[in-house]
């Protein structure tokens, strides 16, 4: 959003209330979104971030409050009239599989708002240019790649020349691989003068570069908002910091009777790919994991749960809990090798040990740096 623009609201929320079968998910959330301004809305799941979503185009019936659109009640408003003017994409693509990319997108301009199909054929055809896809218009969505599909479902809402977009984890369903051609996407209408966009996400450093507010949304609210550079580095409330600090963690539970390193060392590459780690920090957590458990964990503990954690900093936190008497692989009587004690003292930033009721805890932290 231009700094030289006025602030208009264009959508405003007020005591906004949904429940699923007793669970309240919107509790009283207020929030307004500003004409031109692109908000990221982060937050663990099952924060109400989708449900929030639905509800401002009345796919969900809030239970209580209100939604004002341009000024307007959506309690006043026809159903259609308001989807016209705030499309939504959705996590998976909704592709109708017997039309081609060029048919899914000119169906509604033709169908709702009665666009002759000539023009309806030139301006798809514009927007497949747009979103990179000139060369797949007869395409068929079977045809396609994930990310391929979700940018004609982009396509197909830009084509009804929407004032506000709001994308629903536009790339949850993508392959790792595909998922930046999408954000681009996505990055090239935020920087489209007048464009409102509200978009629920987990990829941290899109929302960090194309936000003008960030909206943290925590038990059914809006629990803190503010700029990137507040929300991100600078979080005032406690759940906001402790989200931020570790984005996204996968668990292990690690017994050596049963332990298959060749298929934990392909989920720990998957889990590395996703969040896009240079094979060079791919690689260093390999060979850490499998120094450590090898030549420690396996001869003195045998069973262990380990957690692995992105930060929004784009570290690599590594967790080990272990139960059994006090032994710290870094110290000298531990029975680890030399070499695993060096590969981390290298590569990590943070080294730390403590004993926690009956059990050790060993947690490392490698920055988002390259390791030589």
């Amino acid at each position: 959003m231009s700094p030289d623009a006025p602030i208009r609201s264009m959508i405003e929320v007020k005591g906004l209330c949904k429940t699923f079968n007793g669970v309240h998910v919107l509790r009283n959330l207020d929030a307004t979104i500003n004409k031109g301004e692109i908000v990221s809305i982060v937050g663990p799941s099952g924060a109400g971030k989708s449900t929030f979503l639905r509800c401002l185009n009345l796919l969900e019936t809030p239970d209580d409050g209100h939604i004002y659109v341009d000024g307007v009640d959506v309690d006043k408003m026809d159903v259609r009239k308001l989807r016209m003017k705030m499309g939504m994409v959705f996590q998976q693509f909704n592709l109708f599989p017997h039309l081609s990319a060029l048919e899914n997108i000119m169906l509604a301009p033709t169908s709702l708002r009665k666009t002759p199909k000539a023009e309806a054929k030139e301006q798809a055809l514009e927007l497949l240019d747009k979103v990179g896809l000139s060369g797949k218009a007869w395409a068929f969505p079977w045809e396609l790649s994930g990310g391929q599909q979700q940018r004609v479902a982009i396509a197909r809402t830009l084509a009804m020349n929407p004032e506000i977009i709001l994308f629903d984890e536009p790339t949850s369903a993508l392959d790792p691989t595909m998922v930046n051609e999408v954000l681009g996407v996505i990055r090239s209408l935020a920087d489209e003068a007048g464009m409102t966009m509200a978009i629920v996400t987990h990829e941290m450093r899109f929302a960090r570069e194309v936000s003008d507010r960030v909206f943290y949304m925590d038990q059914g609210v809006v629990y803190e908002e503010g700029s990137p550079e507040q929300i991100f580095d600078r979080p005032k409330r406690d759940r906001t910091r402790a989200f931020i600090r570790r984005v996204d963690t996968v668990r292990f539970e690690i017994n050596e009777d049963d332990f298959d390193f060749y298929r934990f060392d392909a989920q720990l590459d998957d889990f590395a790919m996703k969040h896009l780690l240079e094979p060079e920090r791919r690689q260093l957590l390999i060979d850490v994991c499998e120094e450590l458990f090898d030549n420690f964990f396996f001869t003195f503990v045998h069973q262990l749960s380990f957690a692995l954690g992105i930060t929004e900093k784009r570290e690599v936190e590594l967790r080990f809990t272990y139960g059994g008497p006090e032994v710290n692989p870094m110290v000298d009587d531990s029975g680890a090798s030399l070499f695993a004690r060096a590969i981390i003292k290298k590569n990590a930033s943070e080294v730390d040990f403590e004993r926690v009721g009956d059990e050790n805890v060993l947690e490392l932290v490698i920055p988002n740096v390259k390791t030589v």
